[in-house]
């Protein structure tokens, strides 16, 4: 393989939030609605949450030097302002992880993170969508949560993608290598048949990314997309499953097993793949190990 030229992480859905239950929380803030999902994470607690996120990216660096990390959403379960919580997790996140990784970072909201733009803005020093440049590479970050404030337990509601602000960005940055990105997207509920076209008829786009699913797989979007692949980057959140009419967030599947996403640039090719970590999961249904592993690695050409 040719020269490395850049080095990306793309990382989501950390869901950081209170260790304590929503009835123990309730006790000190009786306004608040915590999550369900609040509690300690597999064995860990919240902050350990973060600070593993931390020491990850933080090795990756130091196996080879990044040049930016990008966060798809879902930062936080802060359901803003559903749930009236007296601590912004968000900024919590960005403090703990973001701010003192030794790259640029950015982040995207998720349908947790439902601030409003203004509330985004104070909180990051840019809006809810927006592209983060480095050099020739593009990444757009688009908003499809955009239906702010939430007005309940999931947040902010799917939106499709913003043409106008797909079309800015394309010519703004013609000529440079495009990666499309959102906290989430979804073929029949994501995109018009305007944006599917533009995707289609725009070779400067690579492939595009998403979060929300909290699992790692590639699936390729069909003619009418021009062939891009849509690539789910995992993340460090849970999965669930329903027992006597209430949900356990603690249920552990090897499929949902932190990790995130690695994008590489060379000379002649871009490589991305998926890395999940090594731990130990403590849950409701056993302990469980995992090793680090790299899945899902594909490559794309370089167009000339």
């Amino acid at each position: 393989m040719s020269r490395l030229k850049q080095r990306f992480i793309l990382v989501s859905d950390m869901h950081y939030t209170t260790d304590r239950t929503a009835a123990e929380f309730k006790v000190e803030y009786p306004g608040a609605n915590v999550s369900a999902a609040s509690g300690s994470a597999f064995g860990k607690t919240q902050a350990e949450k973060i600070k593993k996120i931390y020491e990850d990216i933080l090795s990756e660096n130091e196996s080879a030097a990044l040049d930016g990390v990008l966060v798809l959403g879902d930062l936080s379960i802060d359901d803003f302002d559903y749930r009236k919580l007296p601590f912004n997790y968000c900024q919590k996140f960005k403090a703990e992880c973001m701010d003192i990784l030794p790259c640029p970072t950015y982040a995207i909201p998720g349908n947790h993170d439902s601030y409003t733009n203004d509330e985004w803005t104070r909180i990051f020093g840019y809006g809810r969508q927006f592209a983060a440049t480095f050099g020739d590479t593009v990444f757009i970050l688009a908003d499809t949560f955009a239906k702010v404030p939430a007005n309940g337990a999931s947040g902010s509601d799917h939106t499709m993608l913003d043409v106008e602000f797909l079309l800015s960005c394309l010519k703004k940055y013609k000529g440079k290598r495009i990666f499309l990105c959102a906290h989430y997207f979804e073929a029949d509920k994501s995109f018009d048949t305007q944006a599917m076209q533009i995707i289609k008829d725009s070779p400067e786009i690579v492939c595009l990314f998403r979060g929300h699913t909290h699992i790692n797989s590639i699936t390729g979007l069909g003619e009418a997309f021009g062939e891009k692949k849509l690539i789910d980057i995992g993340g460090y959140g849970y999965c669930g499953r329903k027992i006597e009419n209430r949900w356990d967030f603690n249920t552990f599947d090897f499929k949902w097993a932190w990790g995130y996403q690695v994008l590489e640039i060379y000379d002649n090719v871009i490589r991305t793949y998926h890395v999940k970590t090594a731990d130990r999961y403590i849950a409701t249904n056993g302990s469980f190990d995992t090793v680090k592993t790299v899945e899902d690695e594909t490559e794309f050409l370089i167009l000339k």
